[in-house]
Parts: structure tokens; sequence; C-alpha cells
């Protein structure tokens, strides 16, 4: 009995979308060739979409032969907050394989 606030018009609100992208280990090329084919423009050497936004599921590295241009793109659009990203299995063996263990290994 008078709790509720009278109903508003509804705003029309963005949609924001996700593209889920993985098991890229190394390949460039192809990398880019999917952010074009779904839509991304680089600007300022970061991929961006104006409504959706990258998801990196992991593996950026090993097997192909551009794994760093991988990691720039992948880093580059994170630090412009058109991507997201998470370590894979491949990255954490990477690190790992990189880590001493204090005895010499």
């Amino acid at each position: 009995m008078g709790l509720l606030a009278p109903m508003t018009p509804s705003r029309t609100i963005p949609m924001q979308g996700y593209d889920v992208i993985g098991d890229i280990h190394g390949h460039a090329d192809a990398l880019r060739r999917l952010l074009i084919k779904l839509e991304y423009t680089e600007v300022e050497g970061a991929f961006r979409h104006d409504s959706r936004k990258a998801i990196f599921v992991g593996d950026f590295i090993d097997r192909g032969p551009n794994q760093r241009e991988v990691l720039r793109i992948a880093r580059k659009m994170c630090e412009a907050g058109s991507a997201s990203a998470v370590l894979g299995n491949h990255e954490f063996n990477a690190i790992a394989w990189a880590t001493p263990n204090g005895n010499g290994g």
C-alpha cells in the first residue's frame, strides 16, 4: 500500500556481450583474423568492440610461431578494457618451469 515506487519508463541499456577465446597457442595471425571476423577494430594498438568484450581463457603460448605477438595483442586489449584474461595450463607450466626452486633447479 504505497510502499512501491511507481513504474518508470524503461531506459535503453546497451547490450554487453562477450566473446570467449581460448587455445590461441601462439597463432597471432589467426587471432587477428578472428577478432576482425568478430568485428573488433584496432584502435591505438588495441582491438576494441562497441558492445562486446573478449574473455581470453588461456593457452596463449606454445606451438605457434608468434607467441609474443599473441601476448601483446591480449595485453593491449586488457589494458584498454576491451578484454579480460585468465592463465591456462600452458602459461602456468611456463611460469613453473622458469621459477627457481631455491636448490639450483
